[in-house]
Formats: structure tokens, C-alpha cells, sequence
């Protein structure tokens, strides 16, 4: 075996370089030598020799394609006025050396980072991981990427985490969380500085944003339409947090499937949670206590319905013999519950693209014009509804 010794990096990847063209059989060394084997190939000396080349820069790339440095940024920056056989000579160059542009500097140049920022209330919630996961679907079809930022509710992180995505050069953001009428100044703030903001989960009502969210009333009306459908008339509703938009708009739903049957609202029958399994069972457990009949249950979400079940099981009722149920969301474990739950599908997935698609085209087309857009949600009738037989 023959060593030979390189002092200059450049010179010694030029040379393993010119070497790989003329299909040498060489391996480098960690100590920097070219050694040569008959028994290892190509294809290894240019995986080691990408790893070794960490920090090729744009002067290496056009000595290598034998171009000057701003045909590689052309290139780079996917300009027009370069010629197919210089661009492929470029792309081949950046390919053999593992060179990696800058992409701060790509964006600050070019102002296009190809960068977009989505805040959001939890990434564990079924319905914004479905959002988030359309919505990068739909940014990597379009050659973006996204930045992640979760709040967790809570309002105090928002402006920070705004602040750390514009000074990352975003181009636009998403803001998927449920939320009120009264904390939207930080969004507005941020539109004003040239950057687009599309939201889902609520409305934010004299703003100039872009919104696409579910038709939840509908979803609503859809569930007690259904219980009504089946004999029920004393329907009872376990809520959100009142202060949600999604929460008023079901909730409305509910009042208006009531009324077209002409059946009267009783407040008595409704009471708050806070989306979670253990307030479904607080709720329903408040609500036997209370001593109203009802002969099914409206939840407005799968988690505290399968919570409702759980007290109703302890209580010695059962489900759908005793109480109907239906939920809203078809959480993958709505399907699998001890009853399969009966619930109002929404179809987050087609949020996140639809949002991320119009965030785009905002920024694509600055002037464009703010709409609202609102996706029907569908019945998933499992066995959680049976016809009415009683109340309790």
C-alpha cells in the first residue's frame, strides 16, 4: 500500500476529486492520507469524502464547474438567466464536493427564506397535530418548511414566540389555537411589519386576517339532530371552556336543533368542562347528582365523552341501553372505546393544507383580500346512539 501525504486541504480534495473522475480505487484516512486499495471503490471515497468536506464554500464550488461565484448563486437561488448545461455543471459540482448553502444568507439575499412559522396551543391535542401535520404537508409540496412554536395556552408566550419567528426571517405565520375575541393585538401588530397571518380555530372579528376553520355550529347541530332523530328529547351537553369560539358555535348548534324540534332549552341540562377525560367524568357525574332527566349526552369533544362513559359505567349505567353519547372530533381512540363512540368528524388534515395554501398565496400576493373559509364536519355513527327507551 502507498501513502501519500497531503499538507493542503484544497489541494487534497481537488486531487481526491480528480482522482474519483478518473475512477481511482482510494480510500482517505482520518489522518488526512490517500491511501490506495484494490479493494474499495468509488462510491465509498465519495461518502468519505462528503463527510470530510464540512465546510466547502461557494468560491470551491465555481472553481470546481470552473464558473464565477454568481453563477452559483444563480444557480443556488434557482435564477432563470442561467443556461441548462452551466446549471447542471453547478448542481454537479455542489453534488461531488457536499456543499451545503448558507440559508440565512440565501434568505437575506433573496429575501425568501422559504420559511414559514405556525404557533400552536398544544402539539399533544389531537386536533392541532392533525392541523400541523396538513399544513406540512402542504408547505413541503411547495417547497417551504416550517418553524413550531406551543403555547399552551398560555397568551404571555405568544408575542415571544412572533418576535423569535420574525427574527428568523418567517415569511408568514399560522396560528392554529383556540381562541377569544380579546387577544389577537400581538397578530395584528405582526401584520402591520408586512408579514401574513392566516388562522384556524377561531375568528378574530374586525381583523383583517385570512381564516379557515370548521362550520361547528353545523357539527353541532349535526350531533343533537341525531340524538333527536332517535327519540331523544331530554338532551343533555357537556361544553368546552365558554370563552371559546369553537365551544359558543356548537354550543349554538345544539340550541338550534333543540328549537327546530321544539324543545326548550334547559339550562340545568349543560355544564362545562375543560376538554379533558376527567372533566367529561366530573360533568356527568355533576349531572346525575343533580337529579335531571336526560336520555343522552352531547359532548363537544371524544375525550370527555369517554370520561361521561366511564362515570355512567361506575353509576351503573350503561351505554347506548341507558344514555346515547355523541362526541365531536373522532379521536383515533373514539373508534376503540369500550363503546365506539358516536361523534362529529372534523377534518383537520384539509385545515392545515387549505391555511398553509392561503398563507402562501399571501405571500406570493401581498394585495390579495382577506377571506373567511368554514368546512362542513360529517356524522360518524358508530354504537354509542341507541332509540330512546327512559331518562335518568
Amino acid at each position: 500500500m502507498h501513502t501519500l501525504r497531503m499538507q493542503n486541504p484544497v489541494v487534497h480534495q481537488k486531487m481526491v476529486l480528480e482522482i474519483c473522475k478518473n475512477r481511482a480505487k482510494l480510500i482517505v484516512s482520518a489522518n488526512g492520507s490517500v491511501h490506495e486499495s484494490a479493494n474499495d471503490n468509488v462510491h465509498k471515497t465519495g461518502l468519505l469524502l462528503h463527510k470530510m468536506n464540512k465546510h466547502i464554500t461557494i468560491n470551491q464550488v465555481a472553481d470546481e464547474a470552473g464558473v464565477s461565484i454568481q453563477t452559483v448563486s444563480r444557480v443556488i437561488n434557482d435564477r432563470y438567466d442561467v443556461s441548462a448545461e452551466t446549471r447542471q455543471r453547478v448542481q454537479e459540482a455542489i453534488t461531488r464536493l457536499g456543499y451545503q448553502p448558507n440559508a440565512i444568507a440565501r434568505g437575506l439575499a433573496s429575501r425568501r427564506s422559504r420559511t414559514l412559522g405556525i404557533v400552536a396551543y398544544d402539539f399533544t391535542d389531537f386536533f392541532f397535530t392533525q392541523v400541523v401535520t396538513g399544513a406540512e404537508q402542504e408547505a413541503r409540496a411547495q417547497n417551504y418548511f416550517f418553524m413550531l412554536g406551543s403555547t399552551n395556552c398560555g397568551q404571555g408566550d405568544e408575542p415571544k414566540y412572533l418576535r423569535l419567528l420574525t427574527e428568523r426571517h418567517v415569511e408568514g405565520v399560522l396560528f392554529a389555537r383556540a381562541g377569544s375575541h380579546n387577544d389577537n393585538q400581538h397578530l395584528q401588530n405582526l401584520q402591520k411589519t408586512g408579514v401574513p397571518v392566516v388562522t384556524t380555530g377561531y375568528y378574530l372579528p374586525d381583523a383583517s386576517f385570512t381564516v379557515i376553520d370548521i362550520n361547528n355550529t353545523q357539527g353541532g347541530s349535526k350531533a343533537v339532530d341525531f340524538l333527536i332523530q332517535n327519540g331523544h328529547r331530554q338532551i343533555a351537553m357537556i361544553t368546552g371552556p365558554e370563552q371559546i369560539k369553537s365551544v359558543y358555535d356548537r354550543s349554538n348548534g345544539y340550541r338550534q336543533a333543540l328549537e327546530r324540534a321544539g324543545i326548550l332549552y334547559d339550562p340545568d341540562l349543560v355544564v362545562e368542562g375543560n376538554w379533558l377525560h376527567r372533566s367529561g367524568y366530573q360533568a356527568m357525574n355533576d349531572l346525575l347528582a343533580a337529579g335531571k332527566k336526560f336520555s343522552a349526552v352531547f359532548t363537544q369533544n371524544d375525550r370527555m365523552a369517554i370520561g361521561a362513559i366511564s362515570a355512567l359505567s361506575q353509576a351503573g349505567l350503561h351505554v347506548p341501553e341507558d344514555i346515547s353519547i355523541v362526541g365531536y372530533d373522532d379521536v383515533p381512540e373514539a373508534e376503540f372505546a369500550s363503546t365506539p363512540l358516536t361523534t362529529v368528524r372534523q377534518p383537520m388534515e384539509e385545515v392545515g393544507q387549505i391555511a398553509t395554501r392561503l398563507l402562501i398565496n399571501h405571500i406570493n400576493n401581498p394585495d390579495a383580500a382577506p377571506t373567511q373559509i368554514l368546512l362542513d364536519t360529517e356524522l360518524i355513527i358508530r354504537s354509542s346512539v341507541a332509540p330512546r327507551k327512559g331518562s335518568f
